[in-house]
């Protein structure tokens, strides 16, 4: 391959040693990580995924069992998850015959092999592209990569950020290939675009800023390109025209629940300003790294015009890095960036490694230029130290303390600590209500996996009326503050009168109105239907407790 006019050569016996010492170094992390997330409940060690991953693992469940895509086990089915590829990757994991308490491990250890497979991509990209005169180094951006908190973290918790990572660097090794290797891969480029559209819908950014890049520099030149463009294009189409179709024939909509639920009827003034806020504290977190990038490459072509063609691939990935950044901004950000607890949300998490790579192809300039190898070699040491350090929070941010409990798995996972109780208050619910009923939920994921209730969503992701209403959130200076995107519509009134809930897995009810309407509080941290708390537990063997059937 040729970069910059250059020969790359293959990569040394010792590169591909450290790059397996680096794999194994990944999978005892991750393995540890993995097990963090694990607890034990009832004298058994369950798995189990962010609440929001087991949304979809909710999904695919019912549909291997025969329910359909339908999280609710009742009524028509409503699409609502934003994932179908990843929702679908799930089903052979529902389907495999392992007891409940298993499967989620099987999804950490897919999202690990996404991860590992990423890291491998990352040192290609390095080498093929990136390697500098005397500095052909790619462990900096593999090391951060492999160690990156929020990414790993997200993806080990079930979140398609992993997969969103792999496709996205995938998808820039091939238009480079294309651009400045000369080769024709541009239907094996669309469909890595077609995939990580069905991964997610807002992943078309991706598709898009990479094919303005094809086009912009040349990458269609002969007709051959041209037929092959058009022909990638045409699997592109089709891919995601018939998932269309699929969604208009299964689900009776143009675009799934959770659009209308964050987007519909939401002042984007609203959106703007928390998305605004939000992107602000990602930035703050990972301030030098970015400062440096951004600085790093105007630098670079300023001082070396002649070295377009590299100027033109870090281009590139800063303008993903750009892109999903402004997306997040636009949709208002993610619910989860008010505890404070994630440093970078999903929607810019899976483009950071975009940021590694331009790091460490400013260090390879950078050492290029130095004389000496043994300086050479402690300068990358150390800038590679930095650039690590910074980008786990370690260093020049708010709680490095905090952020290295994190990266050690020294504590549960924040965002599965809370699994823990609900899966005991699901547990303690079972006991009381019996194995059916209906069940209203503000965490959606694990008490509909788990049981076998009709499940009812009280924030509306899996209701059309619910997710259609305005914002539920008063007026003021602060209001973009208090605004949680996906979890501020809601209508009680038309919930209990549509499903009369046998009992209440959620703490967003004013107390009197669940009194007034006959429920009452559990020591199990839920609220039961009066008559429901009277109702004794089934015999065993005995037939199970009717639920009451929603209103038509």
């Amino acid at each position: 391959m040729i970069a910059d006019g250059r020969i790359a050569r293959p990569a040394e016996p010792r590169s591909r040693t450290a790059l397996w010492l680096l794999l194994a170094a990944m999978v005892l992390w991750s393995g540890w990580f993995i097990w963090r997330t694990s607890f034990v409940a009832g004298g058994q060690r369950v798995f189990c995924l962010f609440d929001d991953a087991m949304i979809s693992m909710a999904y695919a469940r019912n549909l291997v069992e025969g329910h359909g895509l339908n999280w609710a086990r009742a009524g028509e089915p409503v699409e609502g998850f934003s994932h179908p590829l990843w929702t679908f990757l799930m089903v052979p994991v529902n389907a495999v015959g392992l007891a409940l308490r298993y499967r989620s491990l099987l999804v950490q250890l897919l999202s690990l092999g996404f991860l590992l497979v990423h890291v491998v991509l990352v040192r290609t990209l390095m080498l093929r592209y990136f390697s500098a005169e005397r500095a052909r180094h790619w462990l900096p951006a593999a090391l951060l990569t492999a160690f990156y908190y929020p990414l790993t973290s997200w993806a080990l918790l079930g979140i398609e950020s992993g997969l969103q990572a792999l496709l996205t660097t995938a998808s820039v090794l091939l238009a480079f290939d294309i651009v400045h290797g000369g080769e024709d891969r541009h239907r094996l480029l669309l469909l890595v675009g077609a995939l990580a559209y069905l991964l997610r819908m807002d992943m078309l950014l991706v598709v898009i800023v990479v094919q303005i890049y094809v086009l912009a520099h040349g990458g269609v030149r002969t007709r051959s390109q041209l037929v092959h463009w058009c022909q990638g294009a045409a699997v592109f189409a089709g891919l995601a025209g018939g998932y269309s179709v699929f969604r208009w024939l299964y689900f009776h909509d143009v675009l799934p629940n959770t659009y209308y639920l964050k987007l519909y009827r939401i002042p984007l003034t609203l959106r703007l300003a928390r998305g605004a806020w939000t992107i602000g504290q990602t930035v703050s977190e990972h301030f030098l790294l970015l400062a440096v990038a951004v600085a790093g490459v105007a630098a670079l072509r300023r001082r070396r015009p002649d070295r377009g063609d590299l100027h033109a691939r870090l281009a590139l990935l800063l303008s993903l890095f750009l892109a999903a950044c402004a997306y997040s901004v636009y949709v208002g950000g993610d619910v989860w960036e008010m505890s404070q607890l994630v440093r970078a949300n999903r929607f810019v998490v899976y483009t950071m490694p975009c940021i590694f790579v331009v790091i460490n192809a400013l260090i390879n300039e950078a050492a290029s230029r130095i004389e000496s190898t043994a300086v050479r070699r402690r300068f990358t040491v150390a800038a590679t130290a930095a650039a690590l350090l910074s980008a786990d929070g370690l260093w020049l941010a708010e709680a490095p303390a905090e952020n290295l409990k994190d990266l050690t798995v020294g504590r549960r996972p924040a965002l599965v600590a809370a699994q823990v109780g609900n899966y005991g208050g699901l547990r303690v619910l079972q006991g009381v209500l019996g194995p059916q009923g209906v069940v209203a939920t503000a965490s959606a994921g694990l008490p509909a996996y788990f049981s076998d209730y009709r499940m009812v969503d009280v924030f509306g992701y899996n209701d059309r009326h619910i997710a259609r209403l305005p914002v539920a959130l008063p007026p003021g200076p602060d209001r973009y503050l208090r605004y949680m995107p996906g979890h501020m519509k809601r209508d009680f009134d038309f919930m209990f009168a549509q499903y009369h809930p046998d009992a209440i897995m959620a703490h967003c009810f004013p107390a009197w109105q669940l009194l007034r309407s006959g429920y009452r509080p559990h020591d199990g941290g839920f609220w039961l239907l009066e008559e429901n708390g009277r109702r004794p537990p089934p015999a065993p063997g005995g037939s199970p407790p009717t639920p009451r059937p929603p209103a038509s």
